[in-house]
C-alpha cells in the first residue's frame, strides 16, 4: 500500500481529511499528520511518503520550501497543494516544483480528493509496474549474458571443438584473441563446504560486479564463470612494453575489490597471453587445469603469477604416514589439545615447505583422521554414525591447506573428549591405569598378575574387577586392541608379519595368525592381500578403510 502525509497548521483541516479519505478503500495508509514543514520534513527523512498533501502559509517552513526539500531527497515523490491562496504567483511557483495538482481549499470536497488521490495511485501502481517490467527485461539480458559467458569458457576448455566453435562467442563478450593480447586472472573462492548453489550464484554475481568496478574503462573486461567457486576474469592486453607495472596495480586493486566483498576469500593466479587463439584456448586451460590445484597452497588474498609457483614435490607423504599416526595417537593418550595443535601445525608446515599434491594430501589426512576414529571405536566397543563416506566427501570440497588445517583440528578437538570419558567412564582409578598401561605397552605381553602388581591388587580380584567394570576380559581386552594395531600396521607400513607379530610381544607367528583370523576373520597374509594367500576373500574385505 502507498502512504500519504498530511501537513497543514490547522488542527480542524488534518482531521477532517484523516477522517473523510477511504484509506483502504483506496488502498493507501496514513503515513502522518503535520502541524508545519519542518514536522514533516523530519519525518520524512525517516520514511518518505509517496504522496504529500500540503499547505502553503504555515510557520517555521513553508509549503513550498517543504516542497523543494522533498523534491531534493526524492524525485518521485507526489505533492499535491491545498491552499487557501489564490494568487498566480503561488500557483507559478508549485507548478514550477513539478507538483500534482493545486487546490484551493475552499473547493475542497470528499469526491475532489478521493478522484485525485485515485489517480495518483494507479499512477503510481503503473510507475511500478513499469519499473517491474524494466527490471525483468535487464535480468533476462543479464541472464542470457551470463549464459553466454559460461558457454563461451566450457567451450574454449573443450579440446575437441575446433576454434570457430568458440571465438564468434567471445567476440561477442568482446574477446578477439587473434587481435590483441590478455591477461586471465583464476580467481578461486575459498567457500565453506554444502553451500547450495543459489549461495553459490550470488556470490558469484558479487565477486564480477566487484571486478567490472575495477575493469569500468575496460569494455572488454569480463568475468567467465566456472563453476560455483572459479572465475576466470579477462582483459586485454599483454605484460609487454610497460604495461607491467599498470596490469600489476590493477590486479592489486581487483584483489582488494573481491576481498571487500562480505563472505568472499579468495586468492588469485594470473597468466600472459600472446595474441593468438591458439594461445588463448591453451593458456586459458592451463590457468583452470594447473592453477585450480596450486591455489590449494595459496593463502586468501594471494595473488602470484601462475608460471612463478614452483611445481608439486613427486615425494611420497605416505612414507611419514607411521611417523606422523604415532604422534597424533600419544597426543590423545596425553589427552593434550595443545599438543594435538602443535603435532598438526608441524605436519602441515612439512606438507606446505614440501609442497605436496594436494589430492595425495587430502588423502592422507583422510586415512589419518579415519585411522583415529577407528581407534577410538575400538576401544571403547560401540557402534557410531561416523560415516567415511561424509569424511571423504568434506575433505574433497576442501579448497585450501589452511581450511584443510582448522577443519582437521576441530575434527580432533570434538573427539578428545571421547579419550577423556573412555578412561574416566569407569568407577575405579585402576580401570583406567590399567587401560593407559596396555596402550604403552603393546609391545610386549601383558601378564594380569603384571597388571594386579602394577594396581596393588588381588589378580583373582582385579580379573573380576575389571571384567565388571569393562564387560570383557583382561585377556580378551588385551588382545582386541593388539589385533586393531596389528590391523593398522599390516595395512599401512612394509613390515613382514613376523615383524608386526614380534612388534606386538608375540614370539611365535602361528600363534600371532591364530588370534588375528579369530579377531578379523582372515589371516594377516589375506587382510594385506599377499600373493599365495587365499584369493577367495575381496581386496575390500582385507582393508577396513579405503585410502
Amino acid at each position: 500500500m502507498y502512504s500519504v502525509m498530511l501537513v497543514d497548521d490547522d488542527q480542524p483541516v488534518l482531521d477532517f481529511l484523516t477522517a473523510m479519505i477511504p484509506w483502504d478503500e483506496l488502498g493507501f495508509t496514513l503515513h502522518s499528520a503535520c502541524k508545519n514543514g519542518l514536522i514533516a520534513l523530519e519525518k520524512a527523512g525517516a520514511d518518505m511518503p509517496d504522496i504529500v498533501i500540503t499547505d502553503i502559509g504555515m510557520p517555521y517552513m513553508d509549503g513550498l520550501e517543504l516542497i523543494r526539500e522533498l523534491k531534493l531527497r526524492s524525485g518521485e515523490v507526489r505533492v499535491v497543494v491545498l491552499s487557501c491562496m489564490d494568487d498566480f504567483t503561488y500557483a507559478q511557483q508549485a507548478v514550477k516544483l513539478m507538483v500534482s495538482d493545486y487546490i484551493l481549499k475552499e473547493t475542497m470536497s470528499r469526491e475532489l480528493i478521493t478522484t485525485l488521490l485515485r489517480e495518483l495511485g494507479g499512477e503510481l501502481r503503473r510507475r511500478d509496474e513499469e519499473k517491474a517490467q524494466t527490471l525483468k527485461w535487464k535480468s533476462m539480458a543479464e541472464h542470457q549474458k551470463g549464459l553466454l559467458k559460461q558457454r563461451v569458457l566450457t567451450r574454449i576448455t573443450a579440446r575437441e571443438l575446433p576454434g570457430s566453435e568458440w571465438q564468434s562467442d567471445a567476440a561477442e563478450l568482446g574477446i578477439q584473441p587473434e587481435l590483441t593480447a590478455h591477461v586471465a586472472v583464476l580467481c578461486r573462492i575459498n567457500g565453506d563446504s554444502g553451500e547450495a548453489p543459489g549461495e553459490e550464484l550470488a556470490r558469484m554475481a558479487l565477486v564480477a560486479s566487484a571486478a567490472e568496478s575495477v575493469y569500468q574503462d575496460n569494455n572488454a573486461a569480463l568475468c567467465l564463470p566456472y563453476s560455483g567457486r572459479d572465475c576466470v576474469l579477462v582483459f586485454t592486453g599483454g605484460m609487454g612494453n610497460g604495461a607491467e607495472a599498470a596490469h600489476i596495480s590493477m590486479l592489486g586493486r581487483l584483489r582488494s575489490a573481491i576481498q571487500a566483498v562480505p563472505g568472499v576469500r579468495a586468492s588469485f593466479q594470473y597468466l600472459c597471453i600472446p595474441r593468438g587463439s591458439g594461445h588463448f584456448r591453451e593458456r586459458v586451460i592451463e590457468l583452470l587445469t594447473q592453477g585450480r590445484e596450486y591455489a590449494f597452497y595459496l593463502k586468501p588474498g594471494g595473488l602470484a603469477g601462475l608460471k612463478e609457483l614452483p611445481p608439486f614435490t613427486e615425494e611420497d607423504l605416505f612414507t611419514r604416514y607411521a611417523e606422523a599416526a604415532h604422534e597424533i595417537r600419544e597426543a590423545f593418550l596425553e589427552e593434550s589439545a595443545d599438543r594435538l595443535a602443535e603435532l598438526l601445525a608441524k605436519w602441515m608446515d612439512h606438507i606446505r615447505l614440501k609442497r605436496y599434491a594436494p589430492r595425495q594430501v587430502k588423502e592422507w589426512m583422510l586415512k589419518l583422521l579415519y585411522d583415529n576414529q577407528m581407534r577410538l571405536m575400538a576401544r571403547q566397543q560401540f557402534q557410531s554414525t561416523f560415516s567415511l563416506e561424509l569424511l571423504h566427501d568434506t575433505l574433497a570440497d576442501i579448497d585450501d591447506i589452511g581450511t584443510l588445517e582448522s577443519w582437521s583440528l576441530a575434527f580432533f578437538y570434538e573427539r578428545l573428549p571421547y579419550i577423556r570419558e573412555m578412561y574416566q567412564e569407569t568407577r575405579r582409578d585402576e580401570i583406567k591405569k590399567v587401560k593407559r598401561y596396555v596402550d604403552r605397552h603393546l609391545n610386549r605381553k601383558i601378564t594380569l598378575e603384571e597388571v594386579a602388581e602394577y594396581t596393588h591388587l588381588n589378580s583373582s580380584y582385579f580379573s573380576r574387577l575389571f571384567k565388571k567394570e569393562t564387560g570383557m576380559s583382561f585377556i580378551h581386552y588385551v588382545t582386541h586392541i593388539k589385533m586393531e594395531q596389528a590391523k593398522e600396521w599390516l595395512d599401512q607400513s612394509p613390515q613382514s608379519v613376523e615383524q608386526v607379530a614380534e612388534r606386538l610381544g608375540y614370539e611365535n607367528k602361528s600363534y600371532f595368525t591364530k588370534l588375528f583370523k579369530l579377531h578379523t576373520g582372515a589371516t594377516p597374509g589375506e587382510f594385506r592381500g599377499e600373493e599365495g594367500s587365499r584369493s577367495a576373500q575381496p581386496p575390500e574385505a582385507r582393508r577396513h578403510y579405503p585410502c
